[in-house]
């Protein structure tokens, strides 16, 4: 985006704001800048809806021009602003209840917010209650469930705050806070997650639950003692209340794949897995596996942590670290309740990892993730974990790796010839593809080409010749040529299907595969 963000505040103090509900505007994420010649100068991040566009014209009787900057610069800046410039400031705010104490009201002004050096507890409780504080972090919250962000970083400089939200597992560029908010915005997020703001020297992690608007988020958040102050990573979630899954087709899966794996979903007993790094999706592929086994006769029993969907008709058991409730003894818990299908969270340890396999050995189908770069990569990650290759060559049924590439938009995707370095690219990978689809740029995609995300897929099903090398000790090159030999085409392959196919780019698939995941 354009422009700079002291122009922003500049303009939220401004007489022309004054004219507006600083509620509609922060709802809208517009700011009047300024009138020249006829002309509206208005901050905002893409196309004005037409109410939007007719209520500034009749405002200011006078035609608009949009100038681009960040929507949560904007409501930033508007947030930020003294009461007595924004004489119509909004009584809430779009996140509630942050607190049982905390209300917007008092009326401070950003300016009591200096002081980078202060220590006394007492003091950083303090900042962290301010009202522009609170306001900020709110917008930011809020800013970020609206855009359908899965991670906010909040990161120290030398000249304050910078904001980066991942959307469709990109970063991008939110919003920039002054050096006067570090220390006090840092401090806010501390305390929603009940950690020690005192402590700035050691790494911490904690969670907090907010309400932004309708929604119910879950905040998962780490902080880092970097060289200029502390570093925030929140992780959000929809709390457990998220719309249920989408279902196995929707996910984008290659036909044969989605075949296999449906077959394998459906099998009585045995062990299946989903892997690949955080943010593939491997949560939500699991999801939509459950809700195809979920039915009448068959009891599910899960155990998550945290829990990122509701299911109707399943037991759902989250993960209470603190009270001494982790997946192992979770685990044993839930064999006693006669379940047909569980779901274990993650395999992140070698207990863990053995109880799974033996309640797959012991006529339940049990379903979890794992991180490894490929399918056959698993196998020989959970006998790094002390699982003996023989449980693993009885339980193992299959192994599903996945990545998530950006979906070229529908609205502004056009189809071009490739470049001689793009057909270099591809020849280079034994395809032969002669034109790729593209996306412009359009408000609908926020001008970046890309709006949503498809999974590419390698799924490795376990014959009794993959079964017998593993057993013989194979390397794990050994075991990808022989999977090869099977048909078992890799993710990168998959990615230039969907290359082929127009839903992603060449870039696209270059940036999330690994040249090693071609082998």
């Amino acid at each position: 985006m354009s422009g700079d963000a002291r122009d922003l505040r500049a303009a939220a103090t401004g007489t022309l704001a004054a004219q507006l509900s600083a509620r509609w505007m922060e709802e809208h994420a517009v700011l009047p800048l300024e009138v020249s010649h006829g002309i509206l100068q208005v901050a905002a991040e893409g196309v004005l809806a037409p109410a939007v566009h007719d209520t500034l014209e009749r405002t200011f009787d006078a035609g608009i021009h949009v100038v681009p900057y960040a929507a949560g610069d904007i409501r930033a800046a508007i947030l930020s602003a003294p009461r007595a410039a924004l004489p119509h400031q909004p009584s809430d705010t779009r996140v509630a209840h942050l607190d049982g104490s905390a209300h917007i009201g008092t009326g401070e002004r950003p300016d009591v917010l200096r002081g980078e050096r202060t220590e006394s507890l007492d003091d950083l409780q303090a900042l962290a209650s301010r009202e522009p504080v609170i306001q900020v972090v709110n917008a930011m919250l809020a800013e970020a469930a609206r855009a359908g962000a899965s991670d906010v970083h909040v990161e120290s400089g030398p000249d304050g705050l910078r904001v980066r939200m991942r959307l469709d597992g990109v970063l991008r560029e939110a919003q920039q806070l002054g050096a006067e908010f570090r220390t006090a915005v840092i401090s806010r997020l501390k305390v929603l997650a009940g950690l020690d703001i005192a402590e700035r020297r050691l790494p911490q992690d904690g969670r907090a639950r907010v309400r932004v608007g309708d929604r119910e988020l879950d905040l998962r958040l780490s902080t880092l003692p970097a060289l200029h102050g502390e570093s925030v990573v929140l992780r959000l979630l929809d709390g457990g209340h998220a719309e249920q899954p989408s279902s196995l087709e929707s996910l984008g899966f290659h036909h044969d794949v989605l075949t296999q794996w449906r077959g394998l979903l459906h099998r009585a007993s045995g062990l299946l897995l989903v892997s690949g790094p955080t943010g593939s999706g491997k949560t939500t592929t699991l999801y939509a596996a459950l809700r195809e086994r979920s039915t009448p006769g068959v009891k599910v029993v899960t155990v998550e942590d945290p829990v990122e969907y509701r299911l109707d008709g399943i037991v759902q058991l989250p993960i209470n670290g603190r009270a001494g409730f982790g997946f192992p003894n979770a685990l044993r818990a839930i064999l006693r309740h006669d379940p047909d299908v569980i779901l274990v969270g993650e395999l992140r340890d070698a207990e863990t990892a053995d109880i799974a396999v033996q309640a797959a050995l012991t006529g339940h189908l049990v379903l979890s993730t794992v991180h490894t770069t490929d399918a056959t990569a698993a196998l020989v990650r959970l006998q790094e974990m002390g699982v003996p290759a023989y449980l693993l060559s009885a339980t193992l049924q299959g192994v599903l790796a996945q990545r998530l590439v950006r979906r070229v938009c529908a609205a502004c995707g056009v189809w071009r010839p490739l470049t001689g370095p793009e057909q270099a690219r591809a020849a280079a990978d034994h395809q032969s593809i002669q034109q790729l689809r593209e996306g412009a740029g359009c408000a609908q995609c926020a001008g970046t080409g890309f709006r949503g995300r498809v999974a590419i897929a390698e799924l490795l099903v376990l014959n009794d010749a993959m079964r017998a090398a593993f057993m013989r000790g194979e390397s794990l090159m050994t075991l990808r040529g022989m999977a090869r030999a099977q048909g078992v085409a890799s993710l990168r392959d998959d990615g230039w299907r969907c290359v082929a196919a127009g839903e992603t780019t060449m870039d696209e698939v270059v940036r999330v595969v690994s040249e090693d995941d071609r082998a």
